[in-house]
């Protein structure tokens, strides 16, 4: 199997949990924590052209329209788009548009966006710095692309490396910390990671750099939002792989 289809089958696997889950998160706090951070990047341009890059079940895409953007979501699964319009429908929000589209290879003219949100995806792709240019090609001058992200394929190679994946099935239920998988699932998320580029990678020195050799030069960037911006440290008891950072950048 192709590693892009491998991928997908991963991710498909686990759609109706995130289906679940993101329904769950509209109505948390993480709603209001991610829609604040969100509106403070949003250009001041108005009405916002916004693309959420990798919705899976839809949250963001959910997050944006509340907050105006004209919203198209995008997903490479089609079990995850499933759970999106089914999320859509039991939440009101009948005028988004989501697309099955891969991200390494968009089907947008230049300039079709003011806003890209993209969360938990490029450590997933077999070809990350493809995606980042796709994204710039399809921002407008002064648009803005929000990445939320992790080191993740470098912190699940560790993970097997210490022994932790064991762990982690065993944790599998605590909430949000390791997603309920079985260690099948685990081991395979952790294969396909630690046979991505990415892996190899130390982020987000490395989206800085590719980012950079694009001509990008305003950048806004948190090393670690969930301490920083949400007040949500790890617990000691678990191995904290990898931050996740937001980094912003402005076309």
């Amino acid at each position: 199997m192709e590693i892009q289809e491998r991928i997908n089958t991963y991710w498909s696997k686990r759609a109706d949990e995130f289906g679940d889950a993101r329904y769950t998160d509209m109505q948390g706090e993480k709603r209001g924590n991610w829609t604040r951070l969100i509106e403070a990047h949003l250009p001041e341009k108005r009405p916002l052209r916004a693309l959420d890059l990798g919705t899976g079940a839809g949250f963001f895409s959910f997050l944006l329209r509340d907050l105006g953007c004209e919203v198209t979501g995008i997903d490479y699964s089609e079990e995850m788009l499933n759970n999106a319009h089914k999320n859509a429908e039991r939440l009101g929000y009948p005028d988004i548009r989501f697309l099955r589209m891969d991200a390494q290879s968009l089907e947008f003219e230049d300039g079709s966006f003011d806003f890209i949100f993209t969360r938990n995806v490029t450590w997933t792709l077999p070809d990350p710095a493809k995606a980042y240019a796709e994204m710039l090609r399809v921002l407008t001058p002064g648009g803005r692309l929000m990445n939320a992200d992790a080191n993740y394929s470098a912190g699940f190679k560790v993970m097997d490396e210490k022994g932790w994946t064991e762990k982690a099935a065993a944790q599998a239920n605590t909430q949000y910390a390791f997603p309920a998988q079985s260690l099948e699932m685990l081991r395979e998320r952790n294969d396909i990671a630690k046979s991505l580029y990415i892996a190899e990678e130390q982020r987000p020195v490395w989206d800085l750099r590719v980012l950079m050799s694009h001509g990008v030069e305003r950048f806004w960037l948190d090393l670690d939002v969930n301490a920083n911006v949400f007040g949500h440290k790890a617990p000691e008891d678990r191995p904290k792989l990898s931050p996740e950072f937001v980094l912003v950048a402005e076309k």
